[in-house]
Order: C-alpha cells, then structure tokens, then sequence
C-alpha cells in the first residue's frame, strides 16, 4: 500500500498553485474512531472513483491516538497507529451515550487540524466546499454545519473561523451518538449573546444539505438515528438506508446513487 501521501486519496489529480490548470474544489474526510486517513481513503475507494472528476477528497488523521476501532481488525492489521477525534479524557458508557451526556464542542487539536488543513488547500488554489464523515466522524461533520449555520446567522465574517465559510454540504455514513462537536470558534461568538438567544440559536437544527448513509443492520444504527433526528432538519437532510453493516456501501448502484447526491448539491 502506498503511503506517502496517505492523506490525499487522488494526489495526481491536485495541480500544484500556479499550474494554470483550474483547480477541483475539495472535500474533507473524518474517519471513525481507531482508524486513520489511509484506512478511510480505502474504505472510500469507491465512492472516490466517481466522484474523482469533480472533487479532490482529502481524508484527515485525528489527533488523538486510540486503539483499533470495531472491524479494523484484522483487515488492516499493519496499518497503524489508530486515532480518534475524541480526547482522552471523554470517557463514556453505552448509558451516557444514550442519555446524550457527550461533550459537543469539539477539541482544540481537532478545530486548529481542520483549520490549518483549509487554509493550506485555500493557499493551493482550491477550496473546501463539502465535509465527508464515517462513525465518529460524523460528530465532527454535523458539529462543522452546524458552524457554518451558525457564523451565518450571526453574520460573524473572516476571523479565526473563516476556515468554516466555504462549506456548503455534508455527508454522513454510519452515524455516531449525539451531540455535533461544535468549533470552540462558534462556541465563543454565542458566548456574546443573552442566556435566551443562546438556547434559541443552539436549539436550531441543522439546515444545511446533508446525505445520511444509515446501514439497516447495522448495531450502532439507533445511536445515528438519534444523531439525524436530534439535529438535522428533515427538510434539508436525505436518509438512504442499506441492506448493509457498519460500513461502506459497496454495491456500484449504491455508490453511484451517492455520488450523483454530492454531485447534484453541489451543482445545484
């Protein structure tokens, strides 16, 4: 397997700033919990294929080291180390997890990660217009679009959360639990509001074109449904529910049905 660039899934595809070639806008890929970029642009190979003409997919390491996650083993047994987006210290039971007691801001070293990934692929040519997340990483994608919906409605520009602007879409496989990992850069601005305008503005659901992937045999199927249904708005999220497990989907119409969803949002 190559590795040098691990964390670029077409990096032939990219010219270079400068190359006179116009450059693809770009998506931004958070793996679950115990995986890696290089297992996710595997575990995306498919649905890369086709959606190869239009974006570069660029899938991320989470900072935070972590064991194997579930099914990693022994598939990509040699292909450590494994990380999370969780920190450490966010321990949590199946209980706590259903009674919504996780954390939803998301860390430090996974809001300056994403941000300095933006601004390097802005400095490239291109730009970050969607966000692609598996398993955990789907706390991270809801906790993004909820970012851009909310620096919206409070007209907050530029700054140290410029990075979220460009952001249009999402994409969401295999839900995780509830809540999204909100930016701390967001958390911050409704800091400045009153009590009752904060709970209004957190209490919004999210508004932006999103895909939810849901696996019909999959066992952490109820902790995504709590996800969708607890802050994604039914009129701008779709849910395609598979014959499938905790993973990607792999047959062709499938993966083509998805791709002609990003596709066609971004198209408009």
């Amino acid at each position: 397997m190559q590795q040098q660039n691990p964390t670029y899934i077409t990096p032939s595809t990219s010219p270079r700033s400068g190359s006179g070639e116009r450059q693809k806008p770009t998506l931004l890929a958070f793996h679950g919990s115990g995986s890696n970029g290089t297992i996710h642009t595997v575990q995306l190979a498919r649905l890369t294929r086709l959606l190869k003409p239009h974006f570069d997919i660029k899938a991320l390491d989470a900072p935070f080291a972590s064991a194997a996650g579930p099914g990693i083993l022994p598939f990509f047994e040699g292909c450590g180390p494994f990380h999370r987006w969780l920190p450490p210290s966010e321990k949590l039971t199946l209980n706590s997890m259903k009674r919504g007691e996780a954390s939803g801001t998301m860390a430090p070293e996974v809001e300056s990660l994403i941000s300095a990934t933006c601004r390097e692929i802005q400095a490239s040519g291109s730009k970050v217009v969607g966000v692609v997340g598996f398993s955990q990483g789907t706390r991270v994608v809801a906790g993004i679009l909820k970012g851009v919906q909310l620096r919206g409605a409070l007209r907050e520009e530029g700054g140290e959360g410029e990075w979220l602007d460009g952001i249009k879409f999402g994409m969401s496989v295999c839900a995780s639990y509830p809540p999204p990992l909100l930016p701390e850069v967001v958390v911050s601005a409704l800091d400045k509001l009153g009590d009752e305008e904060r709970k209004e503005k957190m209490e919004e659901k999210i508004k932006m074109p999103t895909l939810h992937v849901q696996g019909k045999q999959d066992e952490w199927a109820w902790a995504g449904e709590a996800l969708i249904k607890g802050f994604y708005d039914e009129g701008e999220s779709e849910v395609l529910e598979l014959d499938m497990g905790h993973h990607y989907p792999v047959a062709v119409e499938e993966n083509e049905r998805i791709a002609r969803w990003v596709v066609d949002v971004w198209t408009g």
